[in-house]
């Protein structure tokens, strides 16, 4: 379970160490269901943009094979 507490938080400066040591201590304060709130809104931003196309049967059969 994550803890909302600061104490442990890394420093967020400085090396590229420092920021990547931040970036994991933020990820794992968030809930997996908050993680997974931020996925569906990322795939959503994806699909409207036209980065991405959602896939079903349809789609996988009219892909060319490589």
């Amino acid at each position: 379970m994550p803890s909302n507490s600061t104490v442990d938080r890394p420093a967020g400066w400085g090396s590229w160490e420092d920021a990547d040591r931040l970036r994991r201590w933020a990820f794992l304060q968030r809930t997996a269901q908050q993680r997974l709130a931020w996925l569906i809104e990322a795939l959503e931003i994806a699909y409207q943009s036209g980065a991405l196309r959602p896939q079903g049967p349809a789609d996988l059969e009219s892909e060319p094979r490589t």
